[in-house]
């Protein structure tokens, strides 16, 4: 009988000891995350280059040579050869038409037949096709410069920092 009683005061210890190590680690768990989560506390995303333009307003204004891929202005530069694009990061993914003039062609406009009697009033579709974007052989993970397919050729793009509209 007092080896059952020693058995159950030494188990009892046992289980003290485990419940106070449990807690300690649950304390020491909980600071570790109240320190981390100060750490990134003041974190803000660096939207800086965010644009509120859009293709269609680009279009309207006659920039034909920039771009908006993820809620950022590019401008087109020159272009490149398939062999240096990277691997795929996105897709701008919209065909645009516009007249001689530059004038977008709105979707209602596209949708009715066009018929024009005066050959000099002809309004001509140039098709503006925006497909996949790509990183750079030279730097992957950059997203200050990006290559952009359009009109099926490769064209290499950089971004237009800190905007002003």
């Amino acid at each position: 009988m007092l080896f059952l009683k020693r058995c159950v005061n030494l188990l009892g210890c046992f289980i003290v000891l485990f419940m106070l190590s449990a807690c300690q680690s649950l304390i020491k768990f909980k600071d570790k995350v109240v320190e981390e989560t100060k750490k990134t506390m003041h974190f803000t995303d660096d939207n800086e280059n965010d644009t509120s333009e859009t293709m269609e307003s680009l279009i309207d204004k006659g920039k034909l040579d920039q771009v908006v891929y993820d809620d950022k202005l590019y401008q087109l530069k020159d272009k490149v050869d398939e062999d240096k694009k990277g691997k795929v990061i996105g897709a701008i993914g919209q065909t645009f038409f516009v007249d001689g003039d530059g004038k977008r062609w709105s979707e209602e406009e596209l949708k009715e037949p066009y018929i024009s009697n005066d050959p000099d009033e002809i309004r001509e579709k140039k098709p503006l096709r925006y497909g996949k974007v790509y990183s750079t052989n030279e730097d992957p993970d950059a997203k200050n410069e990006i290559i952009v397919e359009f009109n099926r050729e490769y064209y290499r793009a950089v971004l237009i920092k800190n905007e002003k509209e």
